[in-house]
């Protein structure tokens, strides 16, 4: 799922081609994502956005890949700073 919305968030401005593909993929994936970890809501939430949108334009999902790249770069903004903290208390 993660990784899924990564590349919805960060979409080519010219070539969309895979993008329904990538939404095809985490249709299949969502099921099994789990829905307790709070860590998660954003990223989960979001990915259910892509799933029920309708687009009128293959590959464009509106305002929904302004939203991932919201969600992803919060995720990765948390990630390397946990990373940071485990990193100096190593030392």
């Amino acid at each position: 799922m993660i990784h899924a919305l990564g590349v919805l968030s960060r979409p080519p401005i010219t070539d969309r081609s895979d993008l329904d593909l990538v939404v095809g993929i985490l249709r299949d994936l969502m099921p099994g994502v789990t829905r307790e970890n709070p860590q998660l809501m954003g990223l989960i939430q979001t990915a259910d956005q892509f799933l029920s949108c309708r687009v009128s334009v293959p590959g464009c999902y509106g305002g929904l890949h302004d939203r991932a790249r919201k969600v992803m770069n919060d995720w990765d903004r948390r990630r390397l700073a946990e990373a940071w903290d485990r990193a100096r208390g190593a030392r």
